[in-house]
């Protein structure tokens, strides 16, 4: 892409105060338009869009890990200490799950349910999407492994079985 170029000389003379003839200097637009085409080019390469796929949810405080794989893209679970939330979406309360003897939590049971069968409905449909089970657990450190085991037993039930856990990189 160019522009034709400026009618006017870019030797131009111009008198002074003192009577020399002193030589003026007009930048041409279209090199201005190039570098800055360059430059844009250029950051848009070095952009990395490689950033945290995970965002964690402000209640929660991750445990600590020296993992180094980075997150994907997954189904969420967040579980703190008063409710179990799916994709945003509240499921069940800790209290209720924890007072239950029953290792399956019923609304988290449910909603695991539904996501698959959606899931494996567009399957149907699409080459693209396919069901694999992969699951993330965005979990407090502070809740109890009775209420983990629960959530994990549920989620293997309804065949989400590969399970990731979210944590926080340890500084140092």
């Amino acid at each position: 892409m160019s522009f034709p170029a400026s009618k006017s000389s870019s030797k131009q003379l111009r008198k002074s105060r003192g009577g020399r003839m002193v030589k003026t200097f007009r930048p041409q637009l279209t090199s201005l338009i190039d570098v800055m085409t360059i430059l844009l080019i250029y950051l848009l390469q070095s952009f990395s869009s490689e950033g945290d796929i995970v965002t964690v949810h402000k209640d929660l405080i991750l445990p600590e890990s020296s993992a180094k794989k980075p997150p994907e893209l997954r189904v969420t679970l967040i579980v703190n200490n008063t409710y179990i939330l799916a994709e945003d979406v509240r499921v069940a309360s800790v209290d209720e799950a924890l007072s239950s003897e029953a290792l399956i939590i019923p609304g988290l049971y449910q909603w695991l349910q539904l996501r698959r069968e959606a899931t494996e409905k567009i399957e149907q449909y699409s080459t693209k999407t396919k069901f694999k089970g992969e699951i993330t657990i965005q979990g407090d450190k502070r809740i109890r492994f009775r209420l983990l085991k629960k959530i994990m037993y549920t989620c293997g039930q309804q065949g989400y079985n590969n399970f990731s856990l979210a944590v926080r990189r340890r500084e140092g």
